[in-house]
């Protein structure tokens, strides 16, 4: 027996530029696949481009990298110069309310850093639209290539992109503000609580709402108007649902709130963190989009795999053949040379009637070929009596001919 040569397995570094053959292509069988199938798929099959896209998406969050890492150096150089034990008198000079100005210290640095933070989190927000611009083109299943695709989106989509930035920006900024505020001012708890709890579920309500928005934005072609209202609309309508789905796609997030792991949390959002929650929520928003929304617009696809880029491209150029249709004019159609007046030979026992309609085909080819305004119904042919025979040899002379208003006289000519 034959041995089967087995198959030599891939390293990581071929599977991320080439492939996995291991795994199955997409199939017609399998373009109606569920949401979390999908995911799966995209995700692993398509790993390579997760990597890249989070990479790219990942230079856009170095300035905001860099103002947190700034404002961590220089709380932890001022919290130095803080006398902590001026209570019982010792260090000079002596300060009786260090913990009530070390709150205020921190509260300042940390206020002036998510001011900073607001430009910085509109910039990420363009490199988050080209992500999503990407992801949608795979939800899809168009042709994509990542990095021509990516800047693509941020081109189409950066008007949107600064501007849900800036929102998300202040919305975390009112967050910080109201956790750090009353402490500081011994304000009323009431009020403190409140302030909290109206902070939280506007930061909750910004997420969701952006996530909606800018998938819309990467998504479709709207006025800014119908596209803040649709977002609004579906965090209305599914808020519930919203809240857990979205959060699962936010889950390398979580990992900031473990101590110790810096490292760990670095290297995960550098290759794929990005591009987790890009994926996990473009998928559930198109799931969205295809329940509610894809009813009321033209040129949509019906599911999330439902035509190929060669089917559009067929489909729009038999719509332009049929548009682009040229009008023909039956009366300048070009004539075939089989076709208008012809002669009829003659036999060899002609008679006189013969003769006349050998005229009047002769007349009729003459005005076809010559194209004069001459009605072939105004020729008159002469009487049988001014033809006359010629010789033995059968030929004949031509008869006189003249039109019904006169012109076109001719001589006869007998020969004898």
């Amino acid at each position: 027996m034959a041995k089967t040569e087995k198959k030599k397995k891939k390293g990581i570094v071929q599977r991320m530029m080439f492939g996995d053959d291991t795994k199955p292509d997409l199939t017609p069988e399998r373009m109606k696949m569920s949401k979390w199938a999908m995911f799966k798929f995209l995700f692993f099959h398509r790993f390579g481009t997760m990597v890249l896209l989070n990479i790219l998406t990942a230079l856009f969050a170095i300035p905001a990298v860099l103002v947190i890492l700034l404002f961590y150096m220089n709380t932890a150089i001022a919290s130095g110069y803080i006398p902590y034990s001026g209570n019982i008198g010792i260090g000079y000079p002596i300060v009786t309310d260090a913990v009530r100005q070390g709150m205020l210290t921190s509260f300042t640095y940390q206020t002036t850093e998510f001011l900073l933070l607001v430009p910085c989190i509109a910039v990420f927000a363009l490199g988050v639209a080209g992500n999503l611009y990407v992801m949608r083109k795979l939800v899809w299943e168009e042709p994509t290539h990542t990095a021509r695709d990516f800047f693509r989106g941020i081109k189409k989509c950066w008007l949107p992109a600064i501007s849900i930035g800036i929102v998300f920006g202040l919305t975390l900024l009112f967050l910080v503000f109201s956790l750090g505020y009353f402490d500081v001012y011994n304000l009323p708890s009431a009020l403190k609580v409140f302030s909290i709890i109206l902070s939280i579920l506007l930061f909750i309500f910004i997420i969701l709402f952006t996530s909606f928005f800018m998938t819309q934005n990467a998504a479709f072609k709207m006025r800014p108007m119908v596209l803040i209202r649709n977002s609004f609309l579906f965090v209305v309508g599914t808020h519930l649902q919203s809240i857990f789905m979205i959060g699962l796609g936010l889950l390398p997030v979580y990992l900031m709130f473990i101590p110790g792991i810096t490292m760990i949390l670095v290297m995960v959002y550098f290759f794929l963190g990005f591009s987790f929650s890009t994926l996990a929520i473009t998928v559930y928003c198109h799931h969205c989009y295809e329940k509610f929304l894809y009813s009321k617009i033209e040129d949509k696809p019906s599911t999330a795999y439902f035509k190929r880029q060669n089917e559009f491209a067929e489909s729009r150029e038999k719509e332009k053949k049929k548009s682009a249709a040229p009008y023909k004019n039956p009366k300048k159609r070009k004539r075939s040379i089989d076709e208008g007046a012809s002669i009829t030979p003659l036999t060899p026992t002609f008679r006189r009637e013969d003769l006349e309609r050998l005229e009047q085909e002769h007349l009729m080819v003459m005005k076809e070929s010559e194209d004069c305004d001459v009605d072939p119904s105004e020729i008159e042919i002469d009487a049988p009596e001014n033809v006359a025979a010629a010789n033995v040899g059968g030929d004949f002379a031509p008869t006189d001919t003249k039109l019904k208003d006169g012109s076109g006289d001719a001589d006869v000519k007998d020969e004898q």
